[in-house]
């Protein structure tokens, strides 16, 4: 209750509930606006700022997606493959061991003649272990790209690299000599050599360089394959294997 004093002096009292029920209702939706004005004001600040931050991070994610796009592009040329090639492939790609037991028998002739003189035969035998190995200078591979087609074109060298190796810990020799006709210092090494050329041509006429190209290309394709899996790798028509 109020009390005011009127000009009479009596006093007059109000009902400070005047207005009863509707009054508090009218209360409580001012209250209940002004909250909502504020979750409002709160949201719209928020979620602009959240937004704002979401477009940032979308944007660096295209940015890095760009540039991992250009930098895709960038690696992908002819000198990259071969580099790539330089660095995944070896020099050698594949081998066989050959090995064999010889006898070298020699004796002094008549001269002029093909007819020997008996008693002046010397013999040896020499056992062998050896290693072929046929493989590529990656110097004179030519690489070729087509970004549109998506296909790496391959032309391998025509003329492969052979290493025939026969070392010497891998040769043993048995010699009877004979005073009338001795064994010459080189007489070995000259046979060897004899061994290693026919040990050679046996190997080519087995498919040796066939064989080596098949394993070189398994080598590349298996490779770039990891690297950049969307390229098909094109071998040109101009080296051995078929």
């Amino acid at each position: 209750m109020k009390r005011i004093k009127a000009e009479n002096g009596q006093p007059i009292i109000i009902n400070a509930n005047q207005g009863g029920f509707f009054g508090k209702i009218g209360k409580y939706v001012i209250g209940g606006l002004a909250i909502a004005g504020a979750v409002v004001l709160f949201g719209v600040f928020f979620g602009g700022w959240f937004n704002s931050n979401t477009i940032k991070r979308t944007g660096a994610k295209e940015a890095i997606k760009s540039e991992e796009e250009k930098f895709h592009e960038i690696i992908l040329t002819n000198t990259t493959v071969k580099s790539e090639l330089n660095a995944i492939a070896e020099l050698m790609t594949y081998s066989e061991t050959y090995s064999g037991l010889a006898t070298v028998v020699d004796s002094r002739q008549i001269p002029y003649t093909d007819v020997n003189i008996w008693g002046t035969q010397h013999q040896i035998q020499i056992s062998y272990v050896g290693t072929i190995k046929v493989g590529y200078d990656l110097n004179d591979l030519h690489v070729m790209v087509n970004d549109a087609r998506k296909e790496i074109y391959i032309t391998l060298p025509k003329v492969p690299i052979v290493d025939n190796n026969l070392p010497q810990e891998n040769v043993q020799v048995l010699q009877d000599n004979n005073i009338l006709n001795p064994i010459r210092a080189d007489e070995v090494n000259e046979h060897l050599v004899t061994v290693k050329a026919d040990q050679l041509q046996n190997a080519i006429n087995n498919g040796i360089y066939e064989k080596a190209e098949t394993q070189f290309r398994k080598i590349i394709v298996d490779n770039l394959a990891k690297l950049h899996s969307d390229y098909k790798v094109v071998f040109s028509n101009n080296s051995v294997a078929k």
